[in-house]
């Protein structure tokens, strides 16, 4: 997971935000009929094009890579909006993250539902559904699956769409997150049980369903190539023979059992297995955890 600096592009997210409280405003009612429950969305001729220009505004924030699992977006169908404060959520549900750690998710916030009842509010503080500081950038959390899974609901097996409302830090504002969430050498994902935020990131990687076995299957093939030259590793991918030389030479170096390194093999010689997997291209300069 990757650090998130809100600071960065705030005066652009603000600038959409206050776009969209204009284009909405009742003049007659001296007031902002927020978009409650669909941020952006429901603004007649627009297109959603508020809601593509904030989704662009925090890719560029977070690098283009999902806040949650690190998989890399385009902004193009593959990414969705994710409220650090939930939309549904009431004062006490706020509360829980306005913490000291995250100022500006106290200073600059207003829930949108008491916001939009007030007459001439005061824009220093945005409603929470389509507030820049409220917002992240995370992946739909679909993924390839095999016969096997096909019955399996696979509108988002990770990332915004499990976690819903469930209470989810958000960490990633944090400068040290890399100490308190990291990955191993198997693919797993630890939360750093000597760090004082180890119960809040069990928490976020539950809610987020960051445990997911693909998941875990794409982090630990990216530690075994990780030696291997990054635009080698996509030019021996073209084809299913050259993806499965380059996976199999490297995966008997490690110490995987043979149950394991034939279930990687067969998995990611396969084209969508593959090609989902090189999104997830963060992981390749990662600092892993051995221990």
């Amino acid at each position: 997971m990757q650090y998130i600096n809100k600071e960065l592009n705030r005066e652009s997210g603000n600038n959409i935000t206050n776009a969209y409280l204009h284009d909405i405003w009742i003049e007659d009612e001296q007031r902002y009929p927020v978009d409650y429950n669909d941020s952006f969305k429901k603004l007649p001729n627009k297109a959603n094009s508020y809601y593509k220009q904030m989704t662009q505004v925090l890719l560029n924030n977070q690098n283009h890579y999902c806040c949650y699992c690190m998989r890399r977006l385009t902004g193009e169908g593959d990414t969705t909006l994710e409220h650090i404060i939930p939309q549904t959520a009431d004062d006490k549900d706020a509360r829980y993250y306005q913490k000291d750690e995250f100022p500006w998710l106290k200073r600059n916030i207003k829930l949108s539902v008491l916001f939009s009842h007030e007459q001439n509010p005061d824009l220093t503080q945005m409603p929470h559904s389509v507030c820049y500081d409220n917002l992240v950038a995370s992946c739909h959390g679909k993924f390839p699956i095999t016969k096997k899974e096909a019955d399996i609901e696979t509108d988002g097996h990770c990332c915004n769409h499990p976690r819903g409302v469930k209470r989810a830090l958000p960490l990633y504002f944090l400068t040290n997150i890399d100490t308190i969430i990291m990955y191993e050498i198997n693919g797993s994902i630890l939360a750093n049980p000597d760090s004082p935020w180890c119960e809040e990131a069990k928490e976020l990687i539950q809610s987020a369903q960051l445990t997911w076995e693909i998941l875990s299957d794409i982090r630990a093939l990216w530690y075994v190539l990780r030696d291997i030259d990054i635009d080698q590793i996509k030019a021996d991918g073209k084809d299913e023979q050259s993806r499965k030389d380059l996976i199999q030479d490297n995966l008997y170096l490690t110490e995987y059992s043979e149950e394991r390194i034939n279930a990687l093999i067969a998995k990611f010689t396969k084209k969508q297995y593959w090609e989902c997997f090189l999104l997830y291209d963060w992981f390749h300069s990662y600092h892993w955890n051995a221990a």
